[in-house]
């Protein structure tokens, strides 16, 4: 999925008692509990450590943190890959179940969008799957367009579409610009341990 003007992001505030911030060294426990949750594929922090942490990107400014009550809830990342310098990417996006339904992951994806920004970026991009309706609804309301990078996609997004009861997605769709290397998204699919929408 893809958007590609980052200049009218809104802002999303949180509910009372939580706060974001920026990833800190001994983050990985709460990090690890919430991409099990959110099935991410790093379930330990030793995993975080090595998939996350190593990425050459990584920077902890990059990472946002929730908090709530001194626990992290809900986490995303504003990634960049030197394969396509255009494209900032929201990266291991995921909240806890029981603080999902309260704006956290519309807070956590504006958060990653701004930063991308910032950075001078004007297109924000993200890779998920067909199950994750929830965050597939939160990417469309919030201005983000079906991309087809796979000859799989149409017929994907037009069974996704009538799930959601989200037709206008359909009409939103367009294919990958040209250029995007497939060793690329090869290697964005490991990472994430999936097939991608």
């Amino acid at each position: 999925m893809e958007i590609r003007d980052l200049s009218n992001i809104p802002d999303i505030a949180l509910p009372e008692g939580y706060t974001m911030r920026a990833y800190r060294d001994g983050d990985e426990e709460g990090l690890a509990r919430i991409y099990a949750v959110s099935r991410l594929d790093k379930d330990t922090p030793a995993i975080v450590r090595a998939d996350i942490m190593t990425e050459p990107c990584f920077t902890p400014e990059r990472l946002f943190v929730v908090e709530y009550d001194g626990e992290i809830v809900g986490t995303a990342s504003a990634w960049v890959t030197a394969q396509e310098p255009e494209a900032g990417y929201l990266h291991m996006l995921g909240v806890l179940e029981h603080h999902r339904g309260k704006g956290i992951g519309a807070a956590l994806t504006c958060a990653a969008m701004k930063y991308s920004r910032d950075e001078g970026f004007t297109i924000q991009r993200l890779l998920t799957d067909d199950w994750r309706e929830a965050a597939i609804r939160l990417y469309l309301d919030l201005g983000f367009d079906p991309l087809v990078s796979d000859r799989s996609h149409p017929a994907r997004w037009a069974t996704l579409s009538k799930r959601l009861r989200r037709p206008e997605a359909l009409t939103r769709m367009r294919r990958m610009e040209s250029g995007r290397p497939e060793a690329f998204l090869a290697r964005l699919r490991r990472m994430l341990g999936f097939a991608t929408l």
